[in-house]
């Protein structure tokens, strides 16, 4: 089994049909059925903020509860914290946020290099070891 971190962008893109990238996202989820979901804490509470901002407070906490047990669901530990901190200072000419952060710096502590994305932020990482997918 095959690892990979996920963005907000694709959780987006996988669950709300209406948006550009569902297609895509449901296509690439079809094509890698031996690939596990790594959602860590920063992405999920991301994604369920906006969801219950932009689609309902039900379809937050039904997906949020999925999130939270099906695929790998990591905390972020004060190290962790400390670190992705440390990223989001670094690079302080890149208008990555928060969470990009700790997706760049969780992929080099685990060492995961593909991101399931379609956030150009992600993209802008790839000299430094992400490989967004799909590409």
């Amino acid at each position: 089994m095959k690892d990979m971190l996920v963005d907000t962008s694709a959780l987006i893109a996988f669950f709300v049909s209406s948006e550009k990238h569902h297609p895509a996202a449901r296509r690439f989820v079809m094509e890698s059925p031996t690939t596990r979901w790594i959602i860590l804490e920063t992405v999920f509470d991301e994604f369920v903020t906006w969801m219950r901002a932009k689609v309902s407070i039900a379809a937050s906490i039904q997906i949020g509860q999925i999130l939270r047990t099906e695929p790998l669901y990591l905390n972020i530990d004060d190290a962790d914290d400390a670190a992705t901190w440390e990223t989001f200072c670094r690079y302080d000419d890149k208008r990555w946020s928060y969470t990009d952060c700790s997706i760049l710096t969780l992929a080099h502590k685990l060492k995961v290099n593909d991101v399931f994305a379609f956030d150009d932020h992600i993209q802008q990482m790839e000299g430094l070891g992400i490989h967004r997918v799909p590409s």
